[in-house]
């Protein structure tokens, strides 16, 4: 597969997505949930196999698909370069059949949100070393602790903000924390 990837201009990833992507003009955040950590495992290679096969256009830019600590929950983020690319592309009757079908198969899930990149607030350098190894969309307080930087991403409507906190460490367990898993990405040209 991965000799496919190189000849679409996708790759694997096995990173966090690269927020504040200027060229991501939609970013569609959804959280899933399984029945055990094997299940969890199995949706995700699904989803990014899947993925990883279908013929993307040059719209769409990352997928990935982040494990819950908990075993169970996926946190699914995929951004595009606009919303209308990515509802033509889902409009289309032979990328419902290839994508939105095997997906189903694996998860059934609702439509996810959509939203544009608003900013990141950074609250502390991270430490030499400690790369960010998760992220959490918890309070500060419910999390624990401030993190290292705050994923800012607005609504369509402007109604909503939806908040990822980033984090050097996979946490003690008390609060749910989403760590990478698999991603397949267009990089920046």
């Amino acid at each position: 597969m991965t000799n496919e990837l190189r000849e679409t201009g996708i790759v694997e990833s096995g990173g966090l997505p690269s927020f504040g992507r200027p060229d991501a003009g939609l970013v569609l955040i959804s959280e899933w949930q399984t029945e055990d950590a094997e299940r969890q495992r199995i949706v995700m290679d699904g989803v990014i196999d899947t993925w990883a096969r279908a013929r993307l256009p040059e719209a769409f830019l990352a997928r990935h698909c982040l494990a819950g600590s908990d075993g169970r929950t996926i946190l699914n983020i995929a951004q595009w370069t606009d919303a209308a690319a990515h509802l033509a592309f889902t409009a289309d009757p032979a990328n419902q059949r290839a994508i939105a079908d095997s997906v189903h198969a694996l998860i059934t899930v609702g439509p996810p949100g959509r939203y544009t990149y608003d900013r990141t607030v950074v609250l502390r350098e991270t430490l030499p070393g400690r790369p960010i190894r998760s992220l959490s969309t918890s309070t500060p307080s419910e999390a624990g602790e401030a993190g290292v930087a705050r994923h800012f991403h607005r609504s369509e409507d402007g109604k909503r903000v939806h908040v990822l906190t980033a984090h050097e460490d996979e946490g003690d367990g008390t609060a749910l924390r989403f760590r990478p898993c698999r991603g397949v990405v267009r990089p920046r040209g």
